[in-house]
Parts: C-alpha cells; structure tokens; sequence
C-alpha cells in the first residue's frame, strides 16, 4: 500500500423531487408578498399623502421647506411647479414646489421670531 490510497467514486446524487422545487416557489412568493407589504405599500401611501399635501397649498399657508426654512406662502404663479415663500424681513424665496415637506399651523409664524419683528 502506497502514501496515496486509492479513490473510490460515490453513486451519484438522487434528483431533486418535484415537491421541493414547488415548495421554493411557495417561499419565494411568500417573500414578494412579504417585500409589497412591508416596503412598496408604506411609499406609495406616503407619495400619495405628500402629493395631497401640495396640490392643496394656498396663498397664506405657513410651510417648513426640506432646508429647514419655515415661512409663508406669499405667491402662488401659474407655473405649478415653483411657490413664492416670504420667510421674513421681506426676504421672499422661489423654490420648488416639492421641496415643501409639511404645512404648519396657523400662527406658528407668530409666535416664532419671524413675525415678531
């Protein structure tokens, strides 16, 4: 007997069944529905609501914008996609319209520094 010992082949694999094949497509749509539920349907309900929030800006409206500047509607052009924001001073920014991430409540602006100069 030699430092190498011989190699015997093994008998080869069974196939795979047809049940376990079924049962991997049951898991893989167990996932999608899993992944529509917990990720696609929570966005498209937040879109939906942030689109409302927008289409309903009014002239007046006090808004927060996504930089951080919190002011009041003073303009809406018939360009429906940018708004006048007078954030104080006399101090009045064209910005997009998307960039507005939440309309305040009414006297916000009041009690807050902007207003009371």
């Amino acid at each position: 007997m030699g430092i190498i010992s011989n190699a015997y082949a093994e008998a080869a694999a069974a196939a795979p069944t047809p049940q376990g094949d079924f049962s991997m497509i049951i898991v893989l749509t167990v996932c999608m529905i899993a992944v529509y539920f917990f990720v696609m349907r929570p966005n498209s309900k937040k879109r939906k609501e942030m689109q409302k929030l927008l289409d309903g800006l009014g002239v007046g409206d006090e808004v927060l914008t996504n930089g951080g500047f919190a002011g009041r509607i003073s303009k809406l052009p018939d360009n429906k996609e940018y708004v006048l924001v007078d954030v104080g001073n006399g101090v009045v920014l064209q910005m997009k319209r998307n960039y507005i991430v939440a309309v305040l409540p009414k006297g916000t602006l009041v009690s807050t520094s902007i207003e009371s100069k």
